[in-house]
C-alpha cells in the first residue's frame, strides 16, 4: 500500500443528530464546540441534515443553529438526507436496491435547496455533501449489483456538480480483501472521497480479520473510528471507549489515514450535555 502526505485536516469528528439535542439549546452548543475546539479535531461531520421526515427543526430550527455556531471554530461536510427502510431495503436485494435509488435521486435536489443558502453563506466552511448511505459488501456482492451501485453514483454525482462527495463503507467479509480493496478504488474513481468504519466498535469481525481488510486500502481511504463499544444490539446500546481503548483503536489502523470519530456523543467533551440515546422517538436511528 503506498504512501502519502496527509491532508492538514487529519482528525475529524461525526455528528449524528438526534432529537433529544434540541434541548440543549444556543449557549449548550457553543459551549461544548468551544471546548471541542480546545483539541486536536480539525473537522465536523454532520451525519445528516434529515433522517425519514424528521428534519431536526422543532421546536425551533435548531440544527441550523447548532452547525452555524459549530462553523466558527471548524470546517464541516453536511450529510444530505437518510431513509429509516435503507437497510432494509438493501438487504431484499437488486430490484429493491434500484428503486431505492431511483426514489433518492428524485428527493436530494429538496434536500440540497433546504441547505443551499446555508451552504453559500457558510462557503469558506462548507468542506463538501457527506452521503449517509453506508456501503456494505454484503448488499453490493455481485457483479450486478456494484454496476447498478455504480450507476446511481454516477448520476448522484452529476446532480450535486462539482462539490465535494464523500460515503462510507463498510466490511461484512461477504468478499474477499483483495476485492473490496478494489471495490473501493472503483467508488473513488467515480469521484468520491471513501470513509470506511472500522468496526471496532460493534466488533461484527475479530480484529485480525479487520486488519486483513485495512491492508488493502490506498491511503485515501478515510477511517472512521468508532468511538464506543456495543453492548447490546437490539436494541443498540454502546458506551463510551475509556481512553486508552480509543488510543489502541487508533493505532490499530495505520498512520497515512485521515480519521473520523465516531462520534461526538461518544467523547468525553460531551459528558453531561448529549444523550447516548433519542429516547423520546420510537423510530430515531441510534447508534451505528
Amino acid at each position: 500500500m503506498a504512501t502519502q502526505a496527509k491532508s492538514s485536516l487529519d482528525l475529524g469528528v461525526m455528528y449524528q443528530p438526534l432529537n433529544r439535542d434540541a434541548e440543549l439549546g444556543v449557549y449548550g452548543w457553543r459551549y461544548l464546540f468551544q471546548q471541542l475546539a480546545t483539541e486536536d479535531i480539525d473537522f465536523g461531520v454532520v451525519q445528516w441534515v434529515q433522517y425519514g421526515n424528521e428534519y431536526f427543526a422543532q421546536p425551533r430550527n435548531w440544527l441550523r443553529q447548532a452547525l452555524t455556531a459549530w462553523q466558527q471554530h471548524m470546517p464541516l461536510w453536511i450529510g444530505l438526507h437518510s431513509e429509516p427502510d435503507y437497510f432494509a431495503q438493501m438487504a431484499e436485494g437488486e430490484a429493491a436496491q434500484q428503486a431505492f435509488f431511483n426514489n433518492y435521486l428524485r428527493s436530494v435536489n429538496g434536500t440540497v435547496a433546504r441547505w443551499q443558502a446555508w451552504q453559500f453563506e457558510h462557503q469558506q466552511q462548507f468542506l463538501g455533501w457527506y452521503i449517509p448511505l453506508e456501503l456494505s459488501d454484503a448488499y453490493f456482492a455481485t457483479a450486478e449489483k456494484q454496476a447498478q451501485l455504480h450507476q446511481f453514483l454516477r448520476q448522484l454525482r452529476e446532480r450535486l456538480g462539482t462539490t465535494p462527495l464523500a460515503i462510507s463503507v463498510f466490511m461484512s467479509a461477504t468478499i474477499s480483501p483483495q476485492l473490496f480493496g478494489e471495490w473501493v478504488n472503483e467508488i473513488q474513481q467515480l469521484g468520491y472521497e471513501v470513509w470506511l468504519q472500522d468496526g471496532s466498535g460493534t466488533q461484527a469481525l475479530p480484529l485480525n480479520q479487520r486488519q486483513a481488510y485495512y491492508e488493502k486500502l490506498n491511503c485515501d481511504v478515510v477511517f472512521i473510528n468508532e468511538a464506543f463499544i456495543q453492548t447490546s444490539e437490539q436494541p443498540f446500546e454502546a458506551r463510551p471507549k475509556r481512553d486508552d481503548e480509543l488510543r489502541k483503536t487508533l493505532e490499530q489502523n495505520g498512520d497515512c489515514h485521515r480519521r473520523i470519530l465516531f462520534s461526538l456523543r461518544y467523547l468525553s467533551h460531551t459528558a453531561g450535555l448529549l444523550y447516548l440515546t433519542d429516547v423520546t422517538r420510537d423510530d430515531a436511528h441510534t447508534g451505528d
